[in-house]
């Protein structure tokens, strides 16, 4: 695996309603298949909208007026169909993102899931559970991606030149490069990997071309 994107950990094929899906089917989709949201399609199967868990739980008010000053919360205490459920716009990210930018929108936007589309359509849905799974990658699997596809592969830097190890996953490489220049792509690229905690770069070089 190089370097990850939303679609190496999404769940691919995520269920989906109508804008016209009662309320009582939404529910059962939810308790049914052990998941907290489905994305809502228009008739042309653009993603509308997203109703989740919190989305049905107006219904159980005691008053559905809007008495907590919230007309959109109370319009939903009363709807039956997944256009008046919805929350819209749905929060989205492309397939093709970089998990980090995927982590970077949840810490904005505090949602739990994102919908994923590619080409413009639904093709999955990630949730933040998905990110932190990454980091259950096995050390020695990680070692041999930096070894051979960042450092050999990418870099040109072989094992006689930049050693690594890597514990938990902290990746420390040591060793020396031939130009100072040379150090930061060696932490940049690395750090991009799926997996990585923390990159300890204890790299030398022989001669000094930065100004």
């Amino acid at each position: 695996m190089t370097i990850s994107t939303v679609s190496a950990v999404m769940t691919a094929d995520p269920i989906t309603v109508s804008t016209k899906t009662s309320f009582k089917d939404i529910a059962q989709l939810l308790t049914g298949n052990g998941i907290s949201a489905v994305g809502v399609l228009d008739k042309t199967g653009a993603l509308v909208g997203v109703v989740s868990e919190a989305d049905l739980l107006p219904h159980l008010w005691d008053d559905p007026k809007p008495r907590w000053r919230d007309r959109r919360l109370a319009r939903k205490a009363t709807a039956c169909t997944a256009k008046d459920l919805m929350t819209s716009p749905a929060v989205t990210i492309d397939a093709e993102e970089p998990l980090a930018v995927a982590a970077a929108m949840f810490a904005h936007t505090r949602v739990r899931r994102l919908f994923v589309l590619r080409d413009g359509k639904v093709a999955g849905v990630l949730a933040r559970r998905d990110l932190v799974g990454v980091f259950t990658r096995g050390d020695a699997e990680l070692e041999r991606e930096v070894t051979e596809r960042v450092l050999r592969d990418t870099l040109n830097l072989g094992p006689d030149r930049v050693g690594v190890e890597v514990r938990a996953g902290v990746v420390t490489v040591v060793g020396r490069v031939e130009r100072r220049s040379d150090i930061d792509p060696v932490t940049r690229l690395i750090r991009e990997l799926s997996g990585v905690v923390e990159v300890r770069n204890r790299l030398d070089y022989v001669w000094n071309d930065v100004a």
